[in-house]
């Protein structure tokens, strides 16, 4: 080979990504987005609803930012596949990919959903707390598709596998000074990066919840510790099988080193769904990798043996039961609430409490008030004023239940606080008759929101018993289109009274139903939830026909099973974790490379299954030919012994004729 050829095969070995640049954008998407923390400030538009504070300024620090980029990479992604779309053989492969059509139609449904949507406004422009909005749903689907076409070769793998690499030792340094309560993000230099410096007054002002929470719980650039449980369900499967699916020692021992780091930030994140979702995911693992394990069955028995020995001491450690701690949270508890409903009307406050109906008003003057308090017959109930000034009644019915005057203002001097379960609920009497005064100081309409399945566990799974009982009913308005891209919280029943009292929800902001498939129900509809599940169905159905029989021999297929157990992890740990802009789009990114990696397995069976018949094809073909051959000979050495068997045939006839003669003279001599 010549110096020219050397020096042009080097230079294409060492191109950039193998000429494939348009991955570029795919790892921006991997590895910068989960990064973004970045402070914002912005007016979130939700005074106008009587149960969100008269605010006109809200920071934002995980959230805004990730999504902003994240739509413009989206669009940049959907120039280039428009751009592949120019080509005809690029659009005739697509045809076969029977997924792609659910997932468009998802794409749709959310547009749709969002321009019929009566609050249209935030759906285009993302609402406070979420920033989840239509551009940003349309652009996970773009993610998926273009991650499949894009990911084309074992170089493309390599690169996106080294992108997650850097994105998860990133994120184990973040989460192991938050770990030790040396929290980055609370440095000069975290605050520096943090905050720009147009916004510098806030670098000293900002409060860091979770860290000062007194256990100094991980949430990493999550926004909350129930996302890094989230997250460790999608990603810790393809972290550890990817320890199998590189070749060099010390590859092997990054990988592995991750994977710890990222299982010591989850657990203490202190999510119990990553408990949950793990087990489960392990469980799947074993079964598909039965009989890899079987071949290192010498090497896997005493590793796990010290996993459980370590993991054990951690526990230990941290006074820490996982079993226990998992089960108190989502053991049945049926609620025993005392307090069932409290209505105002234009004649007195009524509160239905212990099965039974009490009546409340008050009478005031310039002197001051007094409280009215009847039975459901009318009959007038006793009661003592305590030193703190709360009125207790004498009747043990309704113990547990107090009130209280407080000042008011000059339109309505009067307050009555009602004290139960340690929340105070406030009403007033007004020209309107007795009005309920919401928790964040505005008059409401009090609802009884209707609630199904948990309406009697309002506890289970921490709370979120009572959440998705109320979510339930509002997929009745969503099951063609739903209500539109971030726009739960403002179809939520917040005035729901005694169900938020009771649940302990009275003083928070609703802003999601703390389930993935509710989320997706009620804002995108039930249609667009149906083609989702298509989605996922369909890839994990691939991936069962393509491993559940697999040896697992190579580093694609290591990799594919570990990506199909990180997204069954993602959507079970979806039962109790809604969808973020934090953690969806690495979701997204995994499904289509899920599919990209089951393509490119699949062409390796079916290339092996070509040569395999092309060498039994070649092998049956010289069997043939040597049979052949032998035919021949055989033909020819039955001809050669023919044609000696035919002359001495003819000899023998030739004998038998000048034999004639004899027998006729003889026959002759007989007659004379």
């Amino acid at each position: 080979m010549s110096q020219y050829k050397k020096k042009k095969t080097n230079t294409q070995n060492y191109e950039l990504l193998h000429g494939n640049y348009a991955l570029i954008l795919l790892l921006i998407a991997t590895f910068l987005v989960p990064l973004i923390t970045r402070l914002y400030r912005y007016d979130p538009n939700l005074n106008q609803f009587n149960w969100f504070l008269n605010s006109t300024e809200e920071i934002d620090v995980f959230l805004y930012w990730k999504s902003r980029i994240l739509t413009l990479l989206g669009a940049l992604m959907g120039l280039v596949l428009i751009y592949k779309f120019t080509n005809r053989k690029f659009r005739q492969a697509q045809k076969k990919n029977i997924w792609v059509y659910p997932l468009a139609a998802y794409g749709v449904l959310t547009l749709l959903s969002t321009l019929f949507s009566e609050y249209r406004s935030f759906g285009f422009s993302g609402i406070h707390e979420q920033f989840e909005s239509v551009w940003v749903i349309l652009s996970y689907c773009v993610l998926t598709f273009f991650a499949y076409t894009v990911v084309q070769s074992a170089a493309d793998i390599t690169s996106l596998r080294r992108a997650f690499f850097a994105l998860f030792a990133v994120l184990c340094a973040l989460g192991i000074t938050q770990l030790t309560g040396k929290d980055f993000w609370e440095s000069k230099l975290g605050r520096q990066i943090m905050v720009p410096e147009k916004y510098a007054a806030y670098r000293e002002t900002l409060q860091f919840n979770f860290s000062h929470s007194g256990t100094h719980q991980v949430y990493l650039t999550f926004y909350n510790p129930n996302y890094v449980g989230m997250f460790a369900s999608l990603v810790l499967p393809f972290s550890v099988f990817c320890i199998f699916s590189v070749r060099k020692w010390w590859q092997k021992i990054l990988w592995a080193a991750v994977s710890i780091g990222l299982l010591v930030c989850t657990v203490n994140s202190g999510s119990k769904t990553f408990l949950i979702s793990i087990a489960i995911s392990l469980v799947i693992a074993l079964f598909f990798c039965r009989r890899a394990i079987w071949r290192r069955i010498l090497f896997v028995i005493p590793v796990c043996i010290a996993l459980f020995f370590a993991g054990k001491a951690y526990f230990k450690y941290k006074n820490l039961d996982p079993v226990q701690y998992v089960k108190n949270a989502m053991t049945l508890q049926e609620n025993n609430y005392l307090l069932s409903d409290i209505r105002f009307s234009q004649q007195d406050v009524t509160i239905e409490y212990n099965d039974a109906e009490l009546h409340v008003m008050y009478a005031a003057n310039e002197l001051g008030a007094l409280l009215i308090c009847q039975d459901e017959n009318g009959e007038m109930l006793e009661y003592n004023v305590r030193d703190d000034q709360y009125i207790e009644l004498a009747d043990a019915t309704f113990s547990g239940l107090l009130f209280r005057f407080e000042q008011g203002n000059a339109f309505y001097p009067w307050l009555v606080a009602i004290r139960v379960r340690g929340y105070s609920v406030y009403f007033t009497q007004t020209e309107n008759g007795y009005q309920y005064i919401n928790n964040v100081g505005k008059f409401a309409d009090a609802v009884k929101a209707p609630a199904v399945l948990f309406s009697g566990y309002d506890r289970f799974a921490s709370g979120r018993g009572y959440l998705w009982s109320r979510s339930i009913p509002l997929l009745r308005q969503s099951l063609v289109l739903g209500t539109g891209a971030d726009t739960f919280s403002l179809v939520f029943p917040h005035n729901d009274v005694a169900g938020r009292v009771n649940s302990g929800y009275y003083h928070s902001f609703i802003s999601k139903p703390h389930n993935l498939y509710l989320q997706i129900g009620v804002q995108h509809g039930v249609l667009a939830l149906i083609c989702l599940l298509a989605v996922c169905a369909i890839y994990l159905a691939q991936c069962f026909i393509l491993y559940w029989k697999s040896k697992l021999t190579d580093e694609h297929s290591w990799l594919g099973v570990g990506i199909m157990i990180g997204v069954i992890g993602y959507l079970v740990a979806g039962l109790s974790n809604d969808s973020c802009v934090t953690i969806a789009p690495l979701f997204w990114i995994l499904l289509g490379m899920g599919f990209a990696v089951n393509r490119m397995n699949r062409d390796t069976m079916k290339a092996a299954k070509a040569a395999e018949a092309a060498e039994i094809a070649a092998k049956g073909g010289s069997a043939a030919l040597v049979s052949a051959q032998t035919a021949v000979g055989n033909k020819e050495k039955d001809a050669k012994n023919g044609s000696v068997n035919a002359d001495n045939t003819i000899h023998s006839d030739t004998n038998a004729n000048n034999n004639k003669p004899n027998s006729k003279k003889k026959r002759n001599r007989k007659i004379r």
